[in-house]
């Protein structure tokens, strides 16, 4: 069995302190009890620290240049995934032999077109996804369009609808 520590206290003639509730706690000095000590002063934090990991606060910067020259139509957010709907479009040599004819052309009227080399007709315009919506969207997505035929598309160009920027969406 072990013995519990003895603890000294002084005493003083006057029990008025001790209904008053006056403490003493080592290396504190007095304070009542109910009441919180002096704040403590905080320490600024080193730069050191500060700038370890720099750029962390910043949102990412687009560089239009390292995505084929696209530019974002809505700002970028951790977690979020943009996406679209999209059918694949296997160019023809007919196809490619007229975008070289067309391409410079249409560059002197804006100047950052660029030739693709993968080619889709967009169903969608860009949606914002949340991580743990992906999966869900794309088993939805293929339960509702595996009942559809495909078929070539039987209308001409002028037929296509124009994006939210005016374009032609092909």
């Amino acid at each position: 069995m072990s013995a519990a520590p003895l603890v000294g206290y002084s005493s003083s003639g006057s029990e008025d302190e001790s209904e008053d509730g006056m403490r003493t706690r080592p290396g504190d000095g007095s304070h009542r009890r109910g009441q919180s000590p002096l704040p403590r002063q905080r320490f600024p934090v080193p730069d050191s620290v500060l700038n370890m990991f720099p750029g962390t606060e910043e949102g990412p910067e687009d560089d239009s240049t390292k995505h084929g020259g696209r530019v974002r139509t809505f700002p970028h957010e951790r977690g979020n995934w943009a996406t679209h709907v999209y059918v694949p479009y296997e160019a023809k040599e007919e196809f490619l032999d007229l975008l070289d004819v067309l391409l410079p052309h249409a560059q002197t009227y804006v100047p950052r077109l660029v030739r693709m080399k993968v080619f889709h007709l967009s169903l969608s315009q860009s949606v914002v996804l949340r991580h743990h919506w992906i999966l869900p969207f794309v088993q939805a997505l293929k339960a509702r369009m595996t009942s559809f035929h495909r078929e070539c598309f039987p209308y001409p160009a002028e037929a296509l609808p124009l994006d939210e920027g005016g374009e032609r969406l092909c």
